[in-house]
């Protein structure tokens, strides 16, 4: 089992540091957005309550909200490292998103 934060884990809380600055700013250009811990390490007995509840695999890890032209758009962002690779849920997820003419960015 792996001690500490992993190389994916540090990228995320740096990405979150941004956009905090960003939002402090007022210079977010999104109505919301939130990371989606579904891929987290956890106990099984929490991971099957999510699943029971209908959490799916292969969402990305960020999600955005913004308006324009008084329509909602969402942009998905999946963080991975050199060596990180989509998981075939997360491709699933991403065709998802272009066939509903979503943003999807790895």
């Amino acid at each position: 089992m792996r001690k500490g934060l992993g190389n994916e884990d540090l990228l995320h809380k740096q990405f979150a540091s941004l956009m905090k600055k960003y939002e402090d700013f007022n210079k977010l250009n999104s109505v919301w957005y939130s990371y989606d811990a579904s891929g987290e390490n956890r106990a099984l007995k929490t991971g099957a309550l999510l699943k029971a509840k209908g959490l799916k695999p292969g969402k990305s890890d960020y999600e955005f909200k913004i308006i324009k032209k008084n329509i909602a758009h969402h942009i998905y962002l999946e963080f991975k490292t050199d060596k990180g690779r989509q998981s075939e849920s997360q491709k699933d997820f991403e065709k998802t998103c272009s066939a509903a003419n979503e943003y999807y960015y790895i």
